[in-house]
């Protein structure tokens, strides 16, 4: 299953309005942010969903820095990630992981610092070496990432 949190609309749209999308970003990740703080899971997941992939768009928009929208993609995905394992939603963690990675390597790819394309790649290590943990069933404590069936549906939160 294929999670999206933004319709074809709204993404077109934060697209289109990069400077919105800077206020989507941070609204959707303090809402989910403080839900999460509530253990209000279900709650917070469409929040920080939207918020990841408002960063995502950021960083191809290059509305903000190439750092800047590094550095959000990788906290919306940390706060992503324990959100779905607290929902015990650990398929779809993977694919997220899987998802994310691919996504930094695109980004390594343009044209950007040696330093940033370095740091890319230490998360892009990380990522996949999280991800072939969870697949393994090993656990690790996910707020210390915080800091730094055969047919297949979509599920739209917004």
């Amino acid at each position: 299953m294929k999670l999206r949190f933004l319709c074809a609309n709204h993404r077109q749209w934060l697209t289109s309005h990069p400077s919105e999308a800077v206020h989507r970003y941070a609204n959707s990740y303090e809402t989910g942010w403080h839900l999460s703080q509530r253990d209000q899971w279900e709650d917070a997941l469409p929040h920080m969903g939207c918020a990841f992939e408002t960063a995502e768009i950021l960083m191809t928009t290059r509305a903000i820095a190439p750092a800047g929208a590094l550095e959000w993609f990788v906290q919306s995905l940390a706060g992503l990630v324990e959100i779905l394992l607290k929902l015990d939603r650990t398929t779809t963690c993977i694919e997220v992981y899987q998802a994310a990675a691919e996504r930094l390597r695109q980004e390594a790819n343009q044209k950007i610092s040696p330093e940033l394309e370095a740091f890319i790649y230490l998360h892009i290590t990380r990522l996949n070496r999280e991800r072939r943990q969870l697949h393994e069933g090993v656990t690790w404590p996910v707020a210390a990432f915080a800091l730094a069936d055969s047919k297949r549906g979509d599920i739209v939160y917004h």
